[in-house]
């Protein structure tokens, strides 16, 4: 059963290190949707990324992920528990179908990209032959759906294979291209630099929240850092290496540029590789999500999953990436405010409650409207409001039914 196996595959021993995750987390850092980020973020500022808001987003999305990630490590540093576990304890059952939505369209919107990604790469690569977009999608997604679906094992050696595969990639851009300036600048300005910023964090949105999945059992706080710097600074390395190509080739259609003569043709092959790990594991959460969400099982959710996930390949959603990422980098981060509050004053003995659905409404309504109307400033404003919120709903006094049983 799929159930049984996703289930295996969470299984988390007691006291388990950094190392047994560490791929997970650089695949994330790694993935081909960074280099993506990477030329998207150079074309946005004339082909040299501005330093100063790519330290600021890493910075912010770092402190966010380490703070998620808190939750899964072992009492008394924190619950020792996956995000499902950690909803149980800490959500109203309105805010757990809320936060199964939220990760499984997110997780659902990243097989997308993903498999568009990947798509886009076969059909450069199968240009002489006629390949066509759709061939190309059910090519590469379904056959990781199918394998999906009868069990998702190996995880870490996984996604350490993917990782060496961009890193390969990252290897072939920087030397053939490392002849020319670099594509670099201080900064730029204020509103440019929040929606940079927004890119960033919303790169990580989804994965941010699901934290726990991946540090339940960990035993410290040096292993949680340990795994945080694995996503964050590969992922520098990748956007800078993105935004080379980008600028060496005056276009930020990597899968054009690196099938173009005088490109990188093999570079196609990595990221059609790399894009599978990836795809396998927005599987992991978004399943579980989705279940929250409408009580369907987890293997019904993976065939709903696919299904959309595959439409939105076929479409090429994979070119709305940095809107897709400004939108998730508004509405998902502040979700981790009442949480993270909630966390910390349990750790200094305070009594309990169960995290309504208004407080995060109160940030993730206004940084949505604000993400869709294209404001800058939209995340910043969601977290201000979500504080705001969880201040006024931990200073009332508590329901019976805010309790955890």
């Amino acid at each position: 059963m799929a159930e049984t196996a996703i289930a295996a595959a969470r299984a988390a021993p007691a006291g388990r290190r950094w190392t047994s995750v560490a791929g997970a987390w650089m695949g994330v850092g790694t993935g081909p949707g960074a280099l993506l980020m990477g030329a998207g973020l150079a074309a946005r500022h004339g082909w040299a990324v501005p330093v100063i808001s790519v330290f600021l987003g890493l910075l912010l999305l770092s402190a966010i992920v380490w703070v998620q990630g808190q939750l899964g490590l072992l009492p008394p540093l924190g619950e020792g528990a996956n995000l499902t576990q950690v909803g149980q304890r800490y959500l109203t059952p309105s805010m757990r179908r809320i936060l199964g939505a939220l990760i499984g369209i997110g997780m659902t919107g990243w097989f997308g990209v993903n498999v568009g990604m990947g798509a886009s790469a076969l059909v450069a690569l199968g240009s002489p032959l006629g390949l066509q977009r759709w061939v190309a999608t059910l090519l590469l997604g379904v056959p990781i759906a199918l394998v999906a679906l009868q069990g998702m094992q190996g995880w870490n050696r996984l996604a350490t294979v993917t990782t060496a595969c961009v890193l390969a990639l990252v290897g072939l851009v920087t030397w053939r291209y490392r002849a020319g300036p670099l594509p670099v600048t201080l900064g730029s300005n204020l509103p440019d630099a929040a929606t940079d910023v927004a890119v960033l964090v919303g790169y990580v949105g989804v994965f941010s929240l699901r934290a726990p999945d991946f540090t339940t059992g960990m035993s410290s706080r040096r292993d949680l850092t340990a795994v945080t710097l694995l996503l964050s600074l590969p992922m520098v390395i990748v956007i800078f290496a993105g935004a080379v190509l980008a600028q060496r080739a005056g276009s930020s259609d990597l899968i054009a540029v690196l099938a173009a003569p005088g490109g990188i043709a093999i570079g196609n092959i990595l990221i059609a590789l790399a894009v599978v790990a990836p795809t396998f594991t927005t599987f992991y959460s978004g399943a579980p999500g989705l279940r929250a969400a409408i009580g369907i099982g987890e293997k019904p959710a993976m065939v709903l999953m696919a299904v959309v996930g595959l439409g939105l390949a076929a479409v090429h959603f994979d070119e709305l990436l940095l809107p897709w990422l400004g939108v998730l980098g508004a509405v998902l981060p502040p979700t981790i405010v009442p949480l993270a509050v909630e966390f910390y004053i349990r750790r200094r003995g305070r009594a309990p409650r169960l995290v309504p659905v208004w407080p995060w409404l109160a940030g993730a309504g206004l940084a949505a409207i604000l993400a869709l109307a294209h404001s800058p400033v939209a995340m910043l404003a969601g977290f201000l409001a979500i504080g705001a919120a969880t201040a006024m709903w931990r200073s009332q006094r508590m329901p019976a039914r805010a309790r955890p049983s």
